[in-house]
Parts: C-alpha cells; sequence; structure tokens
C-alpha cells in the first residue's frame, strides 16, 4: 500500500484525486493539505508520496522544500502537479534535484494515480524525452571535461552539479540556494572544481568547456 500526502490548493481537484486513489486499491491517502507548514508539521506520518503543487510553495524554492523533506522524512518521494506546464529544461533540473517524476493537473485522475502508484513502487515517471534529456546532460559533462583535461581528476557528485549550474550561468548565489548551502562553500566546492580543471577561474572554466 502506498501511502500518499496532497498537498496542493485547489479543493476540487484534491477531492477529485481522493476519489480516484481510493478507486485505485494500492493507495490510501495519509494526508492532504494546503500548506507547505500544514504538509512539514504532518511529516512524522512519513508518506510514501508527497504529490506537490509547487503553487502553494510560494516564495520557497523547489530545492529547498525538498532537502527539507529529504532532512525529515528521507524515504518520502516527491512528484509534481503541473498547473502550467515548463520548459524541459526546468523539469530536467527538478529531478536531478530529487523530484521522482510529474503529472499535469489536467491529466485524468485515474492517470494521476496511476502514475503515484509508480512512483510509489520506486519508478520515475516522465515523458521519455525528459528522461532522454536528463541522462545525456548528466553523462556528457564528465566525457566533455576528459577530452578537454588529460589527467583529469575525478570530480565528486556535488562538483559536478555545480558545474553543471556554472555552465548553464547561474551565479554562486543561486548555486547556493539551489543547493541549500552557503555561498561561502559553494566559493569553497568552486575552488576545487576549478583547480581539477586547471584554471583558475569560472570565465576560464567556461571557455574551456565551451570549445
Amino acid at each position: 500500500m502506498v501511502s500518499i500526502m496532497i498537498l496542493d490548493n485547489d479543493p476540487v481537484r484534491m477531492t477529485a484525486l481522493a476519489t480516484a486513489f481510493d478507486a485505485h486499491g494500492d493507495l490510501k491517502i495519509a494526508s492532504a493539505v494546503s500548506k507547505r507548514e500544514t504538509a512539514f508539521k504532518q511529516l512524522a506520518i512519513e508518506p510514501d508520496v508527497i504529490l506537490l503543487n509547487t503553487d502553494v510553495l510560494k516564495q520557497r524554492t523547489l530545492p529547498r522544500f525538498l532537502h527539507s523533506i529529504q532532512t525529515k522524512s528521507p524515504k518520502t518521494k516527491v512528484m509534481l502537479l503541473l498547473t502550467t506546464v515548463p520548459e524541459d529544461d526546468v523539469l530536467i533540473d527538478s529531478i536531478r534535484f530529487g523530484v521522482r517524476g510529474y503529472v499535469k493537473g489536467t491529466d485524468a485522475p485515474a492517470l494521476i494515480a496511476k502514475a503515484v502508484s509508480a512512483v510509489g513502487a520506486g519508478e520515475i515517471w516522465a515523458e521519455r524525452r525528459v528522461l532522454d534529456k536528463t541522462i545525456s546532460r548528466h553523462m556528457l559533462i564528465p566525457e566533455m571535461i576528459s577530452s578537454h583535461v588529460p589527467n583529469l581528476q575525478p570530480l565528486t557528485s556535488r562538483e559536478m552539479d555545480m558545474l553543471n549550474l556554472v555552465l548553464k550561468g547561474a551565479t554562486n548565489r543561486e548555486i547556493a540556494e539551489m543547493s541549500n548551502i552557503s555561498e561561502r562553500t559553494v566559493k569553497t566546492h568552486l575552488y576545487r572544481v576549478y583547480r581539477k580543471l586547471k584554471v583558475k577561474s569560472r570565465t576560464k572554466a567556461i571557455a574551456l568547456l565551451s570549445h
């Protein structure tokens, strides 16, 4: 049985989902809330899946929310309930930050129930093109780096993620916000990255890997 917390601000949709989940058989609604703060207070129930409408996060970013969930309830998986469909890059970043899939608010409740069940079973629920892009981008950087930097000292997973964000144009402050760490820590990680790349600055790292 997959236990679910619904975090959404649309009561009509929440009712429709509750009906669909009840009819699915292996799904059980442990909680249905409309505020982020309430969700955090109820994490003691350790739901298997949180179905999240990011509209309720307000000023709190998705990476920070995910970090809080992973800290308080490590076994809980988060999937998104999209009220608007973002660009693929946004979905790719969400998956890399730890989201286990997404559905659209306009999807049939029965399809959403199927998706939640799949995520609860350990799968990632996303369109094939998004998954393909996520995998290819994650593997592209190591291959690209090794072709540009002979005898490269391996980068850690954290360093690889930060380098990806640097190449996307993120500032240290933005990286700190997305990674839920301090700017000082970001600078420390990037210093190690640049040293392994044998460059002295962000600009030179971008130039090296953009050729």
